[in-house]
């Protein structure tokens, strides 16, 4: 974890879905401004299941995912997030155990924002909160999706919701078709649909037979069509 200046003044042109996409120049910088930068290494464990420290990463370069483990011990994705994204904020404004354990996918930069610093700012710019809450709402509607994929939809279908959803939002096109360009196994990308292990090579079987989908073992899921995939999926 090595500290850099904390003056950031380029802007990499943030996801419009991201909290700092959300915001004004002005107000995105002030926020950029605040807290420590901080690099991770890939497969780092940055944020853990029910600790009780309360700082929130606001992410500037690379890939995270966010996980949950039960009580056997089954760990399930429960989402990614990107550049411009800020995890870890449940616990900065309730003070409660972390929900869930976040891991690097790769060389990470971000910056370590304390619970202070954060709930400081959030009182000097009250339009950043109406964002946070903005962003926080746009988690429980893709949370309350999968519940409804799940009690309506088989389990290719759904996998096949979240990967249309997945590309569409951070893959990119290349001559073969859509690759979502993050490193998540078959077991992981079902994880987030719902289903056990054993049931995602099934999924991910009949996606392959479908044709709406390519997958190997030491590459990047493509999808070749992204529409016909989105047909498949009932979207």
């Amino acid at each position: 974890m090595l500290p850099m200046p904390t003056t950031m003044t380029q802007d990499p042109g943030w996801p419009s879905n991201s909290l700092l996409g959300r915001l004004r120049d002005n107000t995105r910088q002030e926020l950029l401004n605040i807290g420590t930068v901080v690099r991770y290494t890939a497969d780092r464990e940055v944020i853990e299941q029910d600790a009780k420290d309360t700082h929130v990463l606001l992410l500037l370069d690379g890939v995270v995912k966010v996980q949950t483990t039960d009580e056997t011990g089954d760990t399930a994705l429960l989402a990614i997030r990107v550049a411009g994204d800020l995890v870890g904020e449940m616990a900065a404004l309730d003070q409660k155990p972390r929900s869930a354990t976040v891991v690097t996918c790769g060389d990470v930069v971000a910056k370590l924002i304390t619970s202070g610093e954060l709930m400081s700012f959030l009182h000097r710019r009250n339009d950043v909160f109406v964002e946070l809450i903005g962003m926080i709402n746009d988690r429980l509607r893709w949370a309350n999706q999968r519940r409804r994929d799940f009690l309506s939809h088989p389990a290719a279908e759904r996998v096949a919701r979240v990967l249309a959803e997945l590309v569409q939002t951070y893959g990119r096109e290349e001559a073969a078709g859509w690759t979502l360009g993050i490193p998540l196994t078959k077991v992981e990308l079902a994880s987030i649909a719902g289903m056990k292990p054993r049931t995602a090579e099934k999924a991910f079987s009949d996606l392959r037979k479908a044709g709406v989908v390519v997958s190997h073992l030491r590459r990047d899921v493509l999808v070749p069509d992204l529409e016909s995939l989105r047909k498949f999926a009932g979207i």
